[in-house]
């Protein structure tokens, strides 16, 4: 049996997956498999993908969504531990080797992970994703429950961590892998490793730029762990504004924006539960009455209140 399974969900990649499947078959480390899950591909995905005969295992679905096609490889590994990349994104070819030597030398981490470069059509930018977005120095739960910093293309991690704390959650649309992240960190060590081991692609058309879908999922998310556990209930204040209270304020503006009153003034209600109906709640509410206000008005936030959306009340 292999010692790890490499899963990668796809679809509607064609022109890219084979990229990301040959950057993994180019591995250093040799004792793995690779779980190609094609999500309902309705392009020459197939085609691609059987151009890699035996060396590969094609599980073919529906269209699901990613949660769910990460979650049926995760069903067929076999490897004792499990690595994810996305269909559009490099493997540099030590990336295994270092981290499952990291991984077996350090029995108390259930997860590894690494810095990456990032690229598009112009090339690869001159900071790396951790010099760009710098990992807090202390990765626990409440620093992870902060900001995601773990990219899911990089992420190495035991199996027996899947089994404890189950699968992808199948009702997000995104954010599904930080949704998982925050519950392995909440029992086991996350390691980063800083050498920069995976290609990551930046795409205009990535699920990152929908962002009434980011905010809601994101939410959801960080509302799951909120709720499982008391200790980051008692984190400080300005804190939970800052990484937390104040998305709602932010979701709901985008709302009034697009003249959505009933679905900001939901926002605003789960905002309330949270913090109390502070000043900014009490505005935001107000204009999502398209009645009460002109559009001229609620086209843009005045400073004083941007402010406290994005830092919270005094």
């Amino acid at each position: 049996m292999p010692i790890v399974s490499v899963i990668i969900p796809t679809y509607r990649r064609a022109n890219l997956v084979g990229q990301t499947i040959e950057s993994v078959l180019a591995q250093t480390y040799t004792d793995y498999e690779v779980i190609v899950v094609n999500d309902g591909s309705t392009d020459k995905t197939v085609e691609v993908l059987y151009q890699f005969g035996d060396k590969i295992t094609v599980i073919q679905q529906k269209n699901k969504g990613v949660s769910a096609a990460r979650n049926a490889g995760i069903r067929v590994a076999q490897g004792r531990y499990i690595a994810f990349v996305d269909d559009d994104d490099l493997w540099l070819p030590n990336k295994l080797e270092k981290q499952i030597a990291c991984l077996e030398s350090h029995l108390n981490i259930g997860l590894v992970y690494s810095d990456m470069f990032c690229f598009n059509e112009n090339g690869v930018l001159p900071n790396t994703w951790a010099k760009a977005n710098p990992t807090p120095s202390v990765q626990r739960l409440w620093t992870l429950f902060g900001r995601n910093f773990i990219p899911t293309s990089t992420v190495v991690v035991h199996r027996e961590c899947l089994d404890a704390v189950g699968l992808f959650d199948e009702t997000l649309t995104s954010c599904e892998d930080y949704d998982m992240w925050l519950r392995i960190i909440a029992k086991w060590q996350v390691h980063l490793l800083s050498e920069p081991l995976v290609h990551y692609r930046l795409s205009p058309n990535s699920m990152q730029n929908n962002e009434e879908q980011m905010l809601v999922n994101w939410l959801r998310v960080k509302e799951k762990a909120f709720g499982r556990h008391p200790k980051l209930q008692k984190l400080p204040l300005k804190f939970l504004e800052s990484y937390f209270f104040n998305s709602y304020l932010s979701l709901a503006y985008l709302y009034i924006c697009r003249y959505q009153g009933a679905k900001a003034r939901q926002t605003l209600e789960h905002y309330q539960k949270f913090r109390g109906a502070t000043s900014v709640y009490k505005w935001l509410w107000m204009i999502s009455f398209p009645l009460l206000i002109s559009s001229q008005t609620s086209d843009k936030v005045p400073a004083s209140i941007k402010q406290l959306m994005q830092n919270g009340e005094k």
